[in-house]
């Protein structure tokens, strides 16, 4: 009896390490970040970089999170936006995305290692494009306004094959960032959630 009791606590241990080992593996060899020359995508050992200059920074705070807003000089934008302690973003990255966004949908074009490819599609009908990052749920990265030909061509490059080819469309160039966060200010119901420790 003692022996199988140490035998299922072994087993349980080899996969906890395995998943630990997982969870590292894919949050560093995957990411989505700004630096002072561009975006960077990372994925399945792939990078895309897409050169631009940051314009102007708009720090949003709030009870719960915090956002960092950034113009971008080619028209997109990267949002970075943090949870405080005890809350945690909405695991559904699809609503979640359509709630800050305030969408009529969202649909996900690809999500591999905590990164996803979307469009989002506006209730006035307008589409935007975006990749997001959200590995821990207490950090989320949008770069979004990205147009139709790059976007595709991001999509081929990390995800090393061409996709069936998408509908036209996508807000470009955009002149004020698209997100609806000071809607949402109140209480955000839908995009983060309190968790007791």
């Amino acid at each position: 009896m003692l022996y199988l009791d140490m035998i299922r606590n072994i087993t349980i241990l080899i996969i906890i390490v395995t998943a630990i080992s997982l969870m590292f593996y894919y949050s560093k060899s995957s990411f989505l970040k700004l630096s002072s020359k561009g975006v960077e995508i990372k994925l399945n050992n792939k990078t895309v970089f897409l050169e631009s200059i940051r314009n102007r920074v708009m720090p949003l705070t709030f009870h719960q999170l915090s956002v960092m807003q950034t113009a971008l000089s080619n028209g997109t934008y990267f949002e970075v936006a943090i949870c405080e302690d005890g809350y945690y973003f909405e695991q559904n990255i699809q609503k979640l995305i359509g709630k800050i966004f305030g969408a009529n949908r969202t649909k996900e074009i690809f999500s591999k290692g905590g990164i996803y490819g979307m469009r989002v599609y506006l209730k006035n009908g307008q589409v935007i494009n975006l990749i997001a990052q959200n590995n821990t749920y207490k950090e989320l990265k949008i770069f979004y306004g990205i147009p139709y030909e790059k976007f595709s061509n991001i999509l081929e490059k990390i995800m090393g094959r061409k996709f069936k080819t998408l509908p036209l469309g996508g807000l470009f160039e955009l002149p004020i960032a698209m997100t609806k966060w000071n809607e949402l200010s109140d209480e955000f119901q839908g995009v983060i959630t309190h968790r007791k420790k």
